[in-house]
């Protein structure tokens, strides 16, 4: 017997649970838009906490970069090159795009951060769409498209990105809905 296309995924669990509730047909966009959440923020978690403190005071968190934004380019860019994951250096690359942008403090890490939420959520969403394009039909993968793209819209990621930087704990970002009553079946 099998699982289906969600066994050869190459997806940490949330992602994998994202694509299984977006694959299936009964779960509502909203339903689906709860569990986007808790895969960004699993992956946001691959950051760590010495990285952000430097990105922060890269960024002129702390009145250090804002004096000279050739001094926080430089910083940023040695950061980038110190990335130990994809996430570090998607952070990276996107806080050097802010500070071309002429965001300075705590609203280019900010900006950054949502930068960063918004480009993991296309790219989670394009690599499920993949996986559906090798593993089941055409039809499927473009349902599964649409279903992600309506999900992602739905979810608040600036809102999110927001919560990750001030520091908000996972698990108070996703909280768990509980549909097992009776009247809770699917929605019509």
């Amino acid at each position: 017997m099998s699982d289906g296309p969600y066994k050869t995924l190459k997806m940490s669990p949330k992602w994998r649970a994202l694509a299984k509730l977006a694959g299936n047909g009964a779960h509502s966009a909203a339903e689906v838009a709860e569990a986007v959440p808790a895969a960004l923020a699993a992956d946001w978690r691959e950051i760590g906490q010495p990285f952000l403190r430097q990105m922060r005071a890269a960024l002129g968190d702390d009145d250090r970069g804002m004096l000279l934004s050739e001094v926080a380019k430089q910083e940023v860019g040695r950061l980038r090159a110190q990335a130990s994951n994809p996430m570090e250096a998607l952070l990276a690359d996107n806080a050097i795009d802010v500070l071309r942008d002429g965001y300075r403090g705590a609203a280019a890490f900010e900006e950054a951060a949502a930068a960063t939420i918004a480009e993991r959520a296309d790219r989670g969403q394009r690599q499920v769409e993949e996986h559906y394009r090798r593993e089941a039909s055409q039809g499927k993968a473009a349902d599964i498209r649409v279903r992600l793209t309506d999900s992602m819209a739905a979810a608040n990621l600036r809102g999110l990105a927001s919560a990750l930087v001030a520091g908000v704990p996972v698990r108070d970002l996703t909280p768990s809905v509980d549909r097992s009553g009776l009247d809770e079946g699917v929605s019509l």
